[in-house]
């Protein structure tokens, strides 16, 4: 994530984003090399979704510089994906084949769709299906295109645990290929110790810390306690702030986040 040279993924230097008003990201860099396994933490609406986007050249920045390294591929599993009505799991899947320009034997094909439990529902309209069912079709585009870097954001919403169970094995064997890169964003603690060796913290649209997953276990036992000791310092400081200018009512928010955090430990 620290020296740049031509192992580099994505990078983004100095960016901002504004939407209308609301200031998303302020002067956000982050560099993802080959082999990286990055997680991103931190409250609900600090741009975590949006910086994501952007690496994955999906959004652009208001200023600053955002790249790509040329001919790389990217797979992106999106929290909430809208599909237009009409469209079915077959439709989308062979969008991405012929947009990737991807000849991937049927057979493997139909084996990750058993593997994700999703082969009975790909003919049905994407727009009625679950939450959890179109979440499952979100991770097979993400995987289908062979990506040298995969951005997972909330892979376990929606999901039982069954099913959570064998997308862990399919990411751990993704991973095992150690120049494949991984940037996840979760509120599952456990997901960032299983997954990344680095992470990062963001609130209010700025990267705070970035640190090892395992130093952050040797000193604080577990990523959860890290990320609730940060956000508590941040609740603090942040709420004087937000109750000076009326703008936020940063400790509600902040209570419920951290109920979020002890719901989703599994």
């Amino acid at each position: 994530m620290t020296n740049l040279g031509t192992d580099f993924l994505v990078k983004c230097t100095n960016i901002n984003k504004f939407y209308r008003k609301q200031h998303v990201l302020k002067n956000v860099s982050l560099t993802v090399q080959k082999g990286d396994r990055i997680g991103v933490v931190g409250p609900n609406g600090t741009g975590k979704t949006t910086l994501c986007e952007i690496l994955a050249q999906l959004r652009r920045v208001s200023n600053g510089s955002s790249e790509k390294q040329v001919g790389i591929r990217i797979g992106m599993q999106l929290q909430e994906s809208k599909y237009p009505r009409g469209i079915t799991g077959y439709d989308i899947l062979n969008l991405y084949l012929k947009a990737y320009n991807l000849l991937i034997p049927p057979e493997n094909i139909y084996q990750l769709l058993l593997n994700l439990q999703i082969e009975k529902i790909m003919n049905k309209d994407i727009s009625k299906l679950s939450g959890g069912q179109q979440q499952k079709i979100n991770i097979l585009l993400a995987l289908i295109v062979g990506p040298d870097l995969i951005i997972l954001d909330e892979l376990a919403t929606g999901l039982d645990l069954e099913i959570k169970d064998k997308i862990y094995e399919i990411l751990s064997i993704f991973l095992a290929n150690e120049n494949k890169a991984l940037l996840l964003i979760s509120h599952n603690m456990e997901e960032i110790e299983k997954f990344c060796d680095t992470l990062i913290f963001m609130v209010a649209g700025e990267i705070t810390k970035v640190t090892k997953v395992v130093d952050v276990v040797a000193e604080y036992g577990s990523v959860e306690a890290f990320v609730k000791d940060q956000f508590k310092e941040y609740q603090i400081g942040a709420y004087k702030k937000g109750y000076r200018t009326g703008a936020i009512e940063h400790d509600k928010w902040a209570k419920n986040w951290t109920k979020y955090i002890d719901k989703n430990k599994k």
